[in-house]
């Protein structure tokens, strides 16, 4: 059986903290917690839920401190998976190293993130002399970055990568190549931009890839889509690959056991050692899940 560790859920109840975008989403404006995130799973006699990381949910600046505090009491309760959490945080303002320092002591801690692909966040916002200095830090720390692109914009992550090779990053949703991804294959002629980023990215040898965040066409070519999930894997290599199901905003496209499902069919050919590093090993390495 295969064991799972799902590298990026979210979790949050409207009678805690819901992010404001949320609210603006009646499918997702409602309680998801490890429950609703095992049900979505369903239950197999092929995989088993091992395993989680949660990741921050973008919530209003005034709820992330309690959200933290959220956070790392699942993360520190032994009774249930979460074995770390991503925290929100700003690399573009400030000092990296004081806005966790209330944070710094909890072994839960195993990473920040910071969205960049909203109207707030200016193209080569990641490059800036401060986010490429808190960036070197997080690597000091034995934190990793989580980043969340515009497709577009993949090369300046590989520039801040290059910046700083002692600091782990793992590129969120493959760096959200769009529905045409499965579809068309990798090679469209739409992601001429998105690819060029990934190649650059894949040479950097601390950068890693959440293979999530997509949507399965409904009359696509298995062929393609399969072919588009090796394009990844294949620049990445073996070991820089990591499953993720998003919960719950996956809800909005392809729920988590029919991707489940795709990706263990998508990747059989490449042998049971191979998928013990892609659905679970990979994502406890980048993560430090067992320090």
């Amino acid at each position: 059986m295969l064991d799972i560790i799902d590298s990026h859920i979210h979790l949050w109840s409207p009678e805690t903290i819901v992010p404001p975008w949320v609210r603006e989403v009646p499918e997702l404006n409602q309680s998801f917690g490890l429950n609703e995130w095992r049900q979505a799973a369903g239950t197999s006699e092929d995989f088993r839920l091992a395993g989680a990381v949660y990741v921050e949910i973008d919530a209003a600046q005034q709820d992330r401190e309690a959200e933290n505090r959220l956070a790392f009491s699942v993360a520190n309760d032994p009774s249930n998976p979460v074995m770390g959490a991503v925290v929100a945080a700003s690399l573009s303002d400030g000092d990296i190293a004081d806005q966790l320092r209330p944070w710094l002591g909890e072994r839960g801690l195993k990473g920040v993130r910071q969205v960049l692909h909203i109207p707030p966040c200016p193209r080569g916002l990641c490059v800036e002399p401060v986010f490429i200095a808190n960036l070197k830090t997080l690597g000091s720390l034995g934190l990793a970055f989580d980043a969340c692109m515009r497709p577009g914009e993949l090369d300046d992550l590989a520039r801040a990568a290059e910046a700083a090779p002692e600091t782990v990053i793992v590129l969120d949703h493959a760096g959200n190549p769009g529905d045409g991804f499965l579809k068309e294959g990798a090679g469209s002629l739409a992601l001429a931009d998105w690819l060029q980023g990934i190649e650059r990215l894949a040479a950097c040898d601390n950068v890693f890839c959440k293979i999530s965040g997509m949507t399965l066409p409904e009359h696509a070519s298995p062929e393609i889509s399969q072919g588009a999930i090796d394009a990844l894997v294949d620049r990445f290599g073996d070991d820089r690959v990591m499953f993720a199901s998003n919960f719950p905003v996956n809800q909005l496209g392809t729920a988590s056991r029919a991707w489940i499902d795709f990706l263990i069919s998508a990747t059989h050919r490449r042998g049971t050692t191979w998928q013990t590093r892609f659905f679970g090993e990979n994502a406890a390495r980048a993560y430090r899940l067992d320090d």
